[in-house]
């Protein structure tokens, strides 16, 4: 029974971890599954549909683009609690400019039921 317990609650804290109940969790997964090349991860944190991820996964592949690391500085929450402003740093450089770029960008982000995602469309 003790084993069953702890099973249950790993797997309640899994699937609480995937809920990204705030926008800076999602945009921290994002950049942390494009990192690793998981595209198809990196997507499931967005609001494209499934049916039209292919294509974008395909794009982002072409790209070679490379993060060589990224930071969240912070996020703005507008009133009504469903878009966001998320504050990144990110190091990247990609096949047409090899030499590393840091850039400051803001990521929106949307809200869709209780989950954040970042928004790319």
């Amino acid at each position: 029974m003790k084993i069953h317990a702890i099973a249950a609650a790993t797997l309640c804290t899994i699937l609480l971890a995937a809920c990204n109940n705030n926008p800076e969790e999602a945009v921290n997964h994002f950049y942390a599954a494009t990192q690793a090349n998981d595209f198809e991860k990196a997507l499931s944190y967005t609001n494209i549909a499934e049916e039209e991820r292919e294509g974008v996964i395909d794009v982002l592949s072409e790209m070679g683009m490379v993060i060589h690391s990224f930071k969240v500085n912070g996020s703005t929450i507008d009133e009504g609690d469903t878009t966001a402003t998320v504050d990144l740093h990110i190091v990247t450089s990609n096949a047409f400019h090899p030499d590393s770029m840091s850039d400051d960008i803001k990521v929106p982000c949307i809200k869709s039921g209780n989950r954040w995602q970042v928004k790319m469309i």
